[in-house]
């Protein structure tokens, strides 16, 4: 499940393939572009061209700012380490490091004690504790094979004993709100952790530079882009050579995720402005106040947001690899032709590639491993099901924890239940996608090989887009197949 050799331009006979008409040139295959951007004027060409994107980006409003910081880092040498910590921590900062503090302001004066803390003092001294925390497992895992032999599932069951704790009747007052404070300044980084922890026995860099790369300056989610520093080491640039085609491929797809933005935006203005379509989120509410909309409408809307969000993944994905290239890591496309997926397999893998690969390294490695050794379809399958539906499940919760703080733990739960039937299909139509291994003949012909499966799986994802709504804790899985029966014709 890996698009490593997706873009690359090879035949399966290993030829390179003479490159065709593009509208984004392949710089990056140009020897004299190569050259010239390992000399000092090439870079200060090259650095221009990235301030001229940085300013193109902030027009349409997407955040391109890192590029300049991604060019620092890739011409310091071996101070390069150093310089990522700086410019993470710096954007950390910028960011009040992802903590929710709306959430534990509120918790604060839910609880009754906002007038005894001082909410940022509160923040720092629990972040320090949080970063001395994350490095002394790092340390300890890095120095005995015997701890934490099972370091994902030791820091999920550690976290959620925490949340669960959250709900005591016993921890009311100043108790909840210091564990609350730790959570919610732990969470946005329990991924990379995971990462870290998984990586100490194969790497022996210093705690400092694999803290570096939590939530690094090029930017992530709560899912690395990158993984763990020993990833990143391997899509690292070691030459002057291969520095200046990861740069180009850098300035290559940020272009191309410039374009990819533009074409967002103005589709938007076109579907939602000029013809006045509206969201889907709205179609669904028109429909549940007992005022629906036409069907062709509903229609439109759902396949617009499916389109809007293919887009919004691969400008969100794409300013953040683009970055991370530029910083000289040749990282893979994070949302690569998903509409030319011909299994629901491939398209998982297409869309949202970093979140696949930690579903894949944490949940579906340690079960393929672990169960079920003489029987090679359920294994396959199971370990699927682990991946794409309990590990889907367990992500977003522990992403949406405020929810248990507002709503508390049995309604939080149970609002997922619309996400939980959206996560059950997911895992079981691909599990089974993946049990088909024989491609389809070639005798079959280009429309029943390649356009009726892509068509085919694009529908698939676009109908079950109606129940992806982990956000959403209002309306009930019920309420939302209504609407999808509505939509098919089965109900008025």
């Amino acid at each position: 499940m890996s698009i490593e050799s997706q873009s690359y331009g090879y035949t399966a006979t290993g030829l390179l393939v003479k490159p065709s008409w593009r509208l984004i040139p392949q710089i990056d295959r140009d020897p004299n572009l190569v050259a010239g951007v390992q000399g000092t004027r090439g870079r200060l060409l090259l650095w221009c061209t990235v301030v001229l994107l940085t300013v193109l980006f902030w027009r349409i409003g997407v955040d391109f700012s890192a590029a300049a910081l991604a060019v620092a880092c890739a011409y310091v040498g071996r101070h390069r380490r150093m310089l990522i910590l700086l410019a993470t921590v710096l954007l950390l900062y910028r960011s009040g490091f992802l903590i929710d503090r709306p959430f534990l302001e509120r918790m604060a004066v839910t609880e009754g004690v906002a007038d005894r803390i001082h909410q940022p003092l509160l923040e720092a001294v629990t972040l320090v504790v949080v970063l001395a925390l994350f490095a002394g497992l790092l340390v300890l895992q890095g120095s005995a094979s015997t701890a934490l032999r099972r370091p994902t599932l030791s820091l999920l069951v550690a976290f959620l004993a925490l949340l669960v704790l959250t709900q005591a009747p016993v921890m009311t007052g100043m108790p909840r709100v210091l564990l609350w404070s730790f959570l919610m300044t732990s969470q946005p980084y329990l991924w990379f952790l995971a990462y870290g922890l998984a990586d100490a026995g194969k790497n022996r860099s210093p705690v400092w530079q694999r803290l570096s790369v939590f939530h690094p300056f090029w930017g992530s989610s709560l899912t690395p882009f990158g993984k763990g520093l020993a990833y990143l080491e391997r899509f690292e640039a070691k030459t002057p050579e291969e520095l200046a085609v990861t740069q180009l491929k850098g300035v290559k797809l940020a272009a191309w995720t410039l374009l990819l933005a533009i074409v967002k935006i103005c589709l938007g203005e076109l579907v939602h402005g000029h013809l006045q379509l509206p969201m889907f989120d709205d179609n669904l509410l028109q429909y549940l106040a007992g005022h629906p909309l036409p069907r062709l409408v509903g229609w439109a809307s759902l396949v617009s947001f499916f389109v809007e969000d293919l887009l919004g993944m691969a400008v969100f994905g794409g300013v953040i690899i683009a970055t991370a290239r530029l910083a000289g890591f040749r990282l893979l496309r994070n949302t690569w032709r998903p509409l030319e997926s011909t299994t629901l397999a491939d398209f998982w893998n297409r869309y949202y590639f970093y979140y696949k690969e930690l579903l894949v390294d944490h949940f579906f490695y340690p079960t393929f491993i672990r169960c079920f050794r003489g029987h090679r379809r359920l294994r396959m399958f199971f370990a699927t099901f682990m991946a794409a539906c309990v590990g889907n499940l367990l992500f977003h919760f522990i992403r949406d924890i405020h929810f248990v703080g507002d709503m508390g733990l049995w309604r939080a739960v149970v609002g997922e239940q619309s996400h939980a039937f959206y996560t059950f299909v997911l895992a079981v139509s691909v599990g089974l996608s993946q049990m088909r291994r024989a491609p389809p003949p070639a005798s079959r012909g280009w429309l029943r090989r390649r356009l009726l499966p892509c068509l085919w799986v694009s529908t698939f994802f676009c109908l079950i887009h109606v129940f992806d709504a982990p956000l959403d804790r209002e309306h009930t899985l019920l309420q939302r197949g209504e609407f999808l029966f509505y939509l098919l014709g089965v109900t008025t």
